[in-house]
């Protein structure tokens, strides 16, 4: 999308209903020019987002706005929208409405902040999943009263269940989740088990596709395909099941599906476009766009360890440490998942909040990492085709042969005495290779470099300790690699506490790296350290403005018409010209928050100022992010629209000036449209996630 469309009455639109899309909505110029007798220039869509109603509507032009109404035609050839520290006439006018005061004057509320009554978090994870609530009144009472739902392993309880979803063969609906789904899987017969897809830790989809789209597929066991959109939507939709099931129950029967705010959590080092793929996928499950937002990973962690009561004395826990840190502390979050890595540094504030010092860094370092070393090991000694006809024919084989490296690898400690390691091979494993080598894989072993660190019995395989230790390599030193990069950052070598979250810190080894490499560092664990970004979730729902200031993840504008330049594409080249002779151009990218720039909630950035013109009915502001800092068009590579803003400019006689500010709000971005003439304001809210 380019710039604002202007739309007729028979476009109009409630706007009490009207909810805003997700992350940060900056406002920019919004007018028009009628053309009696001619239809006014259509704008370019360049995204899927538009409602129909707005795709069929009319537009009209953008414009710059700078200076006077009395130089509005000489000044528009100029380009960008007057900030007002920048204005050169007319500053005072500006200056005094910039104070923006509300009292006495008429407010009204586009949108309706949600209560949040309850809070819901999706710790959505590559290899496992979690699912937490609690009811305001419980958590201002004890914010650690949060309730997390349980599963049943078959051998053990646990609080999180494997990313793993059966969808019947019609691909639309899904049958189970995590341990239920694997067994329902197993209990299959072969033929059945083809019919139906069974998807397995895809999350990292998501990280690795540069052309994510709502056309991704996945593929599953057996490499049949889905819409990934709807593979991501069942597992949120079991989890919005499982919720409406908890609120049939006494203890919750005072609420009911409205009362809930929904967060889930995502990876930091995530880019936009997998960020948006996620809330499209919680739409299509059933969560309304104002009730849900997106928590950073890391983020959740450090505020769940600061807000863990240090008071009491239980056994030794890491979080009480990062909780007891006096202002002026700092210290860095390292979020070892299964599939990512993230980290970032916080520092603590006078008034126990949080700062964000650096943007978060990681890859794809997580757990997961491992069992890829693991699997390529396997197609070394097994060949990638013996491997493949496993998965073909035997996928409850393969499925049983991933978890027990799965198992494994958890439970591995370098630590104990044990030399070897041992896995379960299927017997139909060994069968497919002797189907293909026509030789037995014991033989082979004698003639390979495993000779002496793998040996094969029956169904079982051992594997020494000096082998299985190298599967960690890759994965331990680049996350080794990207502390001492942020460490050596200016403001963070004074840095001395390393706080480590995520299920992949419950693996001694990489602790144990940990503390040896930064032996002048002080490393903590929390108690539970796979829990702390589910819980810290809850905690992000009720009191996201505990991160206090943030490093902004992107640059942040709306699409307008500027002046074309040399240099620009033809076909941005509009053939309206201004009075000067130059031609305006479409879909210019019109910064407002810069990437880098440090974003407190709370604050307001400062306005600019905007008109409309007679006979405009409503305006739509179209908002997009770059990781660029200076984006010159809004469909550049790597620019994403990110939402709208409608304005009702029914009622005008005359054109009005409008004036825009934006505020961080936690989760939440607050918007406010002034009108210079009547001071009436508009205001709304929208999911704020820099």
């Amino acid at each position: 999308m380019e710039s604002a469309d202007i739309h007729d009455q028979s476009c109009h639109r409630n706007i009490s209903n009207f909810h805003l899309k997700d992350y940060i909505f900056e406002m920019g110029n919004t007018s028009s020019t009628h053309s009696k007798g001619k239809e006014e220039p259509s704008i370019k869509k360049t995204t899927k987002s538009k409602s129909k109603e707005q795709d069929k509507a009319k537009s009209a032009k953008v414009k710059d706005f700078e200076g006077t109404h009395k130089n509005d035609n000489e000044n528009m050839e100029r380009g960008g929208p007057r900030n007002s520290r920048k204005a050169t006439s007319g500053e005072t006018e500006i200056q005094a409405s910039s104070e923006w005061k509300t009292e006495g004057q008429k407010v009204v509320e586009l949108a309706i902040k949600h209560e949040r009554l309850v809070v819901a978090a999706i710790d959505f994870g590559t290899y496992g999943s979690g699912f937490a609530l609690c009811t305001r009144a419980d958590y201002k009472k004890d914010c650690g009263k949060i309730y997390v739902q349980t599963w049943n392993s078959g051998t053990s309880i646990t609080n999180k269940a494997p990313t793993t979803v059966l969808i019947k063969p019609n691909g639309k609906d899904y049958i189970s989740f995590g341990y239920e789904a694997e067994r329902d899987y197993l209990d299959m017969e072969p033929d059945e088990q083809k019919k139906h897809y069974l998807f397995r830790q895809f999350k990292m989809k998501l990280f690795k596709n540069p052309d994510l789209s709502e056309t991704t597929t996945l593929m599953d066991m057996t490499d049949k395909e889905l819409p990934a959109v709807d593979v991501f939507a069942a597992v949120i939709r079991y989890f919005r099941e499982s919720l409406q099931k908890r609120l049939n129950t006494r203890s919750m029967i005072d609420f009911n599906y409205d009362d809930v705010y929904w967060v889930i959590t995502v990876p930091a080092i995530w880019d936009l476009r997998a960020k948006q793929f996620m809330r499209k996928a919680a739409e299509k499950a059933g969560l309304q766009d104002s009730q849900l937002s997106l928590a950073l990973e890391p983020e959740a962690a450090s505020m769940y360890c600061r807000r863990v009561p240090v008071e009491i004395a239980t056994q030794k826990d890491g979080a009480k440490q990062i909780a007891s840190l006096q202002a002026g502390s700092k210290y860095l979050v390292i979020d070892l998942g299964g599939g990512t890595i993230d980290i970032t540094a916080h520092e603590v504030l006078q008034d126990g909040g949080l700062k964000e010092l650096h943007q978060a860094s990681g890859g794809y370092y997580g757990g997961t990492c491992v069992n890829d070393e693991i699997m390529s090991f396997f197609k070394r000694l097994f060949g990638a085709p013996v491997l493949m006809t496993l998965k073909d024919d035997h996928p409850g084989d393969y499925l049983e042969l991933m978890n027990d490296i799965e198992m494994k690898k958890c439970t591995y400690k370098t630590s104990t005495d044990q030399e070897k390691i041992t896995l379960r091979i299927p017997v139909t494993l060994m069968n497919a290779y002797e189907m293909e080598t026509e030789c037995k894989v014991e033989e082979i072993l004698e003639n390979t470099n495993f000779v002496d660190d793998v040996a094969i019995k029956q169904d079982k395989m051992t594997i020494s300790k000096k082998l299985f230790t190298t599967f960690f390599q890759t994965s331990v030193d680049n996350v080794i690699k990207i502390i001492r990069e942020i460490l050596d950052t200016p403001g963070l070598t004074d840095v001395n506490t390393l706080l480590a979250v995520g299920g992949y810190a419950e693996s001694t080894l990489i602790v144990d790296k940990l503390k040896t490499t930064f032996s002048q560092k002080k490393v903590v664990i929390p108690t539970d350290p796979s829990l702390s970004v589910l819980k810290g979730a809850v905690i992000y729902g009720f009191e996201p403005e505990i991160i206090a200031s943030r490093v902004c993840r992107y640059t942040y504008g709306i699409a307008k018409q500027g002046i074309w330049k040399e240099g620009d594409p033809e076909s941005k080249k509009l053939p309206e010209r201004t009075r000067k002779g130059l031609h305006w151009c479409d879909g210019v990218f019109d910064k407002h928050v810069e990437v880098g720039q440090v974003v407190r909630v709370g604050e307001f950035q400062d306005p600019k100022e905007y008109f409309a013109v007679e006979g405009q009915k409503m305006a739509l502001l179209d908002f997009y992010a770059s990781r660029e800092k200076n984006p010159r068009f809004v469909d550049e590579p790597g620019c994403t629209c990110v939402g709208s803003f409608v304005l009702d400019l029914s009622g005008k006689q005359s054109r009005e000036n409008i004036l825009v500010r934006i505020g961080v709000g936690g989760t939440e971005l607050e918007i406010e449209a002034m009108e210079k003439n009547t001071q009436r304001v508009f205001k709304s809210y929208c999911n704020f996630l820099p």
